[in-house]
Order: structure tokens, then sequence, then C-alpha cells
């Protein structure tokens, strides 16, 4: 027998949700298989959104300055993004000027590919209308956005929520975060479609929050909103002007008052989004990071009964990004990948994605696709920014101004459930499962195989007895490639006719097996 979750049962009642094999949950003994992670494909028409408008100074597609959202109600793919246009030496009119001023735009699409900047009448810029959607006075000073659809509201003038910083230049006070001038705290704004914002009338909802990256989510299983802080970069928030800030000495030991110097992440939950809980630190550089890596964002989602999350890590020496995805049973507990390989590689020299990249918001799934909305940087992380002060012999250094033209929105598609998958080759494996309860009428598998290859299903009870009108020999074979193939056999069809829990082998062979599913459809 195998234990699922509780000592008092012999089985996991999956329901009706797709398992995946992230981890042996659901496995019992394999042979001659193997788990493979799957890369998401770029789009070919990378990058989406660049800064093309006379208005934009620098869009800044990083973590967290960025949204992407489907809004089912209005059947359009929703973005908002960030830009400083005036940013370190990114001043469109006088590049020496030291400055940080932002507000946030807003663009759509119709099939998620082709974006268009609306002119929404809020703003101008020399006298040109302009789709800034946030920011316009008097919240000239609003960075670092995040926007989440929040489908579980009652309330339309509230469906789409804001979190942003108030960056006030003229608050001079060293307690305060971010250098001491964001002087507003963590605010909400809220709106009905994204576009007609309302701040909200008790701002800020976390006075002393000191992160310039917030990820807002909501997990519709727990019921209540995550919220994914970042802090680090210097000890205690210490700004000595004698002090590298960018990146202090890493002490490896983390020796009392001085550990907390590379970045890493925090975690709060809240029901209502004003009463928030203590921040838990659940990200930390630790062994499995390398000296000089810091965790600069992470943003989580839900696979079937897997939680699912993006970590965005930043290689300070080579000062590049890359996101790893990990996988987690609770949320809290959090595992690599087996392979330990960024989720989608940076590109060659001299591509829109070269150096950076980077995820704040969720995947969006799309059909029978998942929809991998990435920033992509043909810019370091600071070089553009800090490079010149700092004296460094790189090409931001001497033209900070290509970090105007450094930050890109992208695209990268994965089949649904693609994220891992159980392989046999040339010689035919087998996997077999522990036991599962579901009163689900069908099994449904998500594969594919090669031209050779096959998959076949036998229906088995906790002793490993087949049931005889579910045998192999009565499975009919599948040849194909689809996310939701139906399992069927010769006289039978409902899995559910059969008494009890039961336990599946599927055979293989040139195959790849993603997931498999028992719901009545």
């Amino acid at each position: 027998m195998y234990v699922a979750y509780s000592e008092d049962k012999i089985y996991k009642n999956v329901g009706d949700t797709a398992q995946l094999f992230f981890d042996n949950d659901v496995i019992a003994v394999v042979k001659n298989v193997t788990r493979r992670q799957h890369a998401p494909k770029k789009h070919p028409d990378n990058p989406l959104i660049r800064r093309d408008k006379p208005w934009e100074g620098n869009t800044y597609f990083r973590t967290s300055c960025f949204s992407v959202a489907y809004d089912e109600a209005d059947g359009l793919f929703k973005s908002w993004y960030q830009d400083f246009y005036e940013y370190g030496t990114i001043d469109k009119y006088n590049f020496s000027e030291q400055t940080l001023r932002g507000r946030i735009y807003y663009a759509y699409s119709e099939d998620g590919l082709n974006w268009t900047k609306p002119l929404l009448g809020k703003h101008s810029v020399d006298g040109q209308d302009t789709n800034t959607v946030f920011g316009h006075p008097p919240y000239a000073e609003v960075i670092c956005p995040t926007v989440l659809l929040d489908e579980h509201e009652s309330d339309a003038s509230r469906r789409y929520k804001m979190l942003y910083l108030f960056h006030d230049p003229s608050v001079k006070n060293a307690k305060l975060a971010y250098g001491g001038q964001a002087g507003g705290g963590l605010r909400m704004a809220l709106s009905p479609d994204g576009v007609d914002w309302t701040p909200f009338e008790d701002n800020p909802i976390i006075p002393d929050w000191i992160s310039d990256v917030q990820i807002l989510t909501w997990d519709a299983i727990d019921e209540k909103y995550v919220l994914w802080g970042r802090y680090g970069g210097s000890s205690g928030g210490s700004r000595h002007p004698e002090m590298d800030n960018w990146f202090c000495p890493v002490v490896p030991g983390k020796p009392e008052g001085v550990w907390g110097v590379r970045r890493r992440i925090y975690r709060t939950e809240s029901t209502d989004m004003v009463n928030w809980a203590k921040p838990e630190l659940l990200w930390d550089p630790g062994e499995e990071a390398n000296l000089d890596d810091g965790y600069y964002g992470f943003v989580p989602w839900r696979a079937g009964d897997m939680h699912l999350g993006l970590l965005n890590v930043l290689h300070q020496v080579d000062n590049t990004v890359d996101m790893y995805l990990h996988h987690s049973r609770d949320g809290v507990n959090w595992n690599q990948m087996l392979d330990h390989r960024p989720l989608i590689e940076r590109g060659p020299p001299g591509s829109y994605d070269e150096f950076d990249v980077e995820m704040p918001t969720r995947p969006v799934v799309v059909g029978d696709e998942i929809r991998f909305y990435y920033g992509g940087m043909n810019v370091h992380h600071d070089w553009w920014i800090v490079g010149a002060k700092e004296g460094l012999d790189v090409p931001e250094a001497k033209d900070p101004t290509l970090g105007r033209d450094g930050h890109h929105l992208c695209l990268a598609t994965l089949r649904l459930d693609g994220y891992v998958s159980l392989d046999a080759t040339v010689r035919e494996g087998w996997v077999e499962t522990k036991p599962l309860f579901s009163t689900g009428a069908n099994l449904y598998i998500n594969g594919v195989c090669e031209p050779n290859g096959y998959i076949e299903v036998e229906v088995m009870d906790s002793w490993n007895n087949v049931w005889g009108d579910y045998s192999r020999e009565n499975c009919e074979t599948f040849t194909g490639d689809s996310v939701r193939h139906q399992v069927r056999w010769a006289r039978r069809e409902a899995v559910n006719l059969i008494p009890g829990s039961v336990k599946l082998r599927f055979y293989l062979k040139n195959a790849s097996l993603y997931s498999f599913q028992l719901a009545d459809s």
C-alpha cells in the first residue's frame, strides 16, 4: 500500500485535477522511463512591445515594472508597463541629471501578439497625447507597478488592483524607503477595466514598505492575496556615500548584523488588501546559490494541484538575470527543477534578450498553450545606470542612452501542462501509479508520440490485479499528439465504474507523457 497525504488513507484523492510529473507524488514504479524538463519556445515576432513612441523615455520591462493579463469579459490582452522617462542618466532632455521619475503606460491586444498603444487623453508630453494610464499629475512619481485582474472580486469597480510606489523626490528622510526619497509607502489603486484608475482612499496600505519590487497574486484555492517583495542590496538599508550600495560584500556565513546584503524574497498575505500579515522570509540565497547570486523577484501560480513559481536571479558579476522554474506541494517549501537551468535561456550575442530574461507576471493559458510574457533585455542589469560613474569599460557606460532601447516585452509559449514529461525511447517503458481515487468518468492523457511511438494504459486494483475490460490488450493505442486524449478500451470507456481506488500503468515507447486526468469532461 502507498500512503499519499494522510495516515488513514491508502490512496490519493486526485478528484478531477490534472496530475503532473514534477515529482514522484503519484509515481510508484517506473522502468525505462526518464523525466525531462521542457523549455518554452520564443515567438518569432519578438519583441512584441518596444520603445517606438516619441513620448516614451525608457520602457522598463523589468521586475517589477510590468504586468500582462487576459480579460475574458473584454476579450483583450492587457499590459501595463513602466516608463522611467528619467532614470539615472536616462533623462531624455539632459543626460547629466541623476533623476528617477516614472509613469505607467497601457497597451492592449486582441491576439496577444499585435499590441496597440491607445491615446487615452489622460496625459500629454510635448503637446502629444499618450497611452499614459496612471502616473499623470498629481501622481507624477508613480513607479514599480504590479497589476492584478481580480476575478473573484464582487465589486465591478475594483476588478483591477494596482500596487505601486509613490516616489516623492521632495521628501528627504533617512529612515524612509528607497534611499530616503520614496516618501509615500506602498499604495493601491483600483479600476473596473484597467484603464480608469482611482487611488485607494486610505493609502498607503503599507507605509514602511522598503522594496522596489512587489508582485501581487491571488490564490484562488486558499482564497487570499499574496504579496511578494524583495529586500537587499545594502545591509539594514544603509546608504553610506562611501559604500557601493549596488553590491555589498557577500558573507556566506551570514554573521549577525551584516548578512542581509544579497537580494532576497519576502512573502506576506491578506484577505482584504488592507491588513497584511507580518512578512516572512521565503527565498534567501544559500548553499544552492552562487556567491554573487541575488534573488530578484518571485511569481507563483497553480498548475493542477502543484504550486509553480519563477525565481528571477541576478548574477551580479556578469550583471545578467535568469529565471528558474520551481515547484512545491504546499506553496512554502520549494524545489528546484532537476536540470536547474533557466526556464527560458538568454539569447545569443546581439539578440533582444542577450543579457536579461525575467518575468514578474503570471503566465497566461490560451487554448492548448501556456504563454510566458517576459522582459527581454539587450543591456546589462545596471551598467547603463551606474557604469559611467564607476568608470566601467563597457558600451553602456560610454553610451548610457543604450538603456532607452534595451528593454522589451517578449513572448515564449509551451504546450498545456508541458513543463515536464515522462519519456521512453527505443526501449518500451512503463509507469505505474500509486493508488488513486476519483469519481471522474473518463481518463485523459496529455502526450505526444513519435512516428513509431505509442502509449497504452491498463487499470489495476491496489494489488496490481488488472481489471479485465481495462487491460492493455483492450486499450485503443494512442499514437498521436494531444493535450487531452480520452483513453478508451474495446468494451469500456468510463473508469468510474470500477469500485474503490485504482492504479494506472502507462506503457510507452518513443513517446512523452506530460500529465493525466480523471474527469467527467
